[in-house]
């Protein structure tokens, strides 16, 4: 059964209350009444995120992300019931234990993340980010791909570029698999507009983009920089093209991908970028 907790009654209620505060009260009622109602499902996400400065959260915005929760909310429930079963199915895993789904508005730090609730594997959902129905299908596949293979690790995975290429490239296989025929930008962007030639781009410099991701395997800071806010060669994200094209290359079907140790996973990309040299 699939399992969601739903914090957006408790946001817009916030929202309604703030709405005409000045910013200093806005993010105290933001702690207050949003975060206070659910300080479990914060502490969590905020261990796994880290604690945002405290300011006005969502002081231009906060019209508009209330609209967006509330459809947003309503579609990624039904995406997350018609989604979870095939991930689990694609990947070859048992559908016991399963993620904990939350949904929740957070201060456009990330999308959806993995982390631990009360022990658990939860994936948070941050609706500020919604676009559509049809693109959601795709993030929720994707995000959800990492968190049932983090129960099948049964640990939290590392973040070093090496894993993080297998991890995100496995998990890209998988929103391919599980929703097929979507524009191929979207299994990377999940539907926000702007990045139509990003994937082009990438293509087009394939051998760089390789050359300094060979060069960043045994940088601290390389997953930070290819997979999440840093800039390689002016653009962002630039570890999800190459991780695709590594995963993709392997041509393993997913069970056998998910059921790899770390080490080993480590090593298969290691090999195949030299072979893709």
């Amino acid at each position: 059964m699939v399992r969601i907790i739903d914090t957006t009654l408790a946001f817009d209620t916030f929202a309604k209350s703030a709405f005409l505060d000045s910013p200093i009260m806005r993010g105290q009622r933001w702690v207050d009444e949003y975060e206070g109602a659910h300080p479990d499902v914060f502490e969590a996400f905020y261990s796994e995120q880290g604690q945002p400065e405290r300011g006005d959260p969502l002081t231009r915005e906060l019209s508009r992300v209330r609209g967006q929760a509330e459809e947003g909310a309503a579609a990624t429930k039904r995406v997350i019931e018609e989604v979870e079963p095939a991930v689990a199915e694609a990947l070859g895993l048992p559908t016991s234990p399963s993620p904990v789904h939350v949904l929740m508005v957070g201060q456009f730090n990330a999308n959806a993340l993995v982390g631990r609730l009360d022990g658990e594997v939860a994936l948070f959902h941050c609706l500020e980010w919604f676009q559509s129905e049809e693109a959601t299908r795709v993030l929720v596949a994707h995000e959800d791909a990492h968190a049932w293979h983090e129960i099948a690790l049964g640990e939290a995975p590392p973040e070093d570029p090496a894993w993080m290429a297998f991890s995100e490239g496995m998990a890209i296989q998988a929103s391919r698999a599980v929703v097929p025929d979507r524009p191929d930008y979207d299994y990377f962007w999940y539907g926000h507009a702007g990045f139509e030639e990003w994937l082009p781009w990438c293509q087009e410099h394939r051998q760089q983009v390789f050359e300094l991701f060979r060069a960043a395997l045994d940088d601290p800071e390389g997953g930070e920089s290819f997979f999440g806010g840093g800039l390689v060669e002016g653009r962002w994200r630039l570890g999800y093209f190459v991780a695709d094209e590594i995963v993709r290359g392997l041509d393993r079907p997913l069970p056998e991908l998910a059921a790899m140790s770390v080490d080993d996973a480590r090593s298969l990309v290691r090999d195949q970028l030299s072979a893709l040299a």
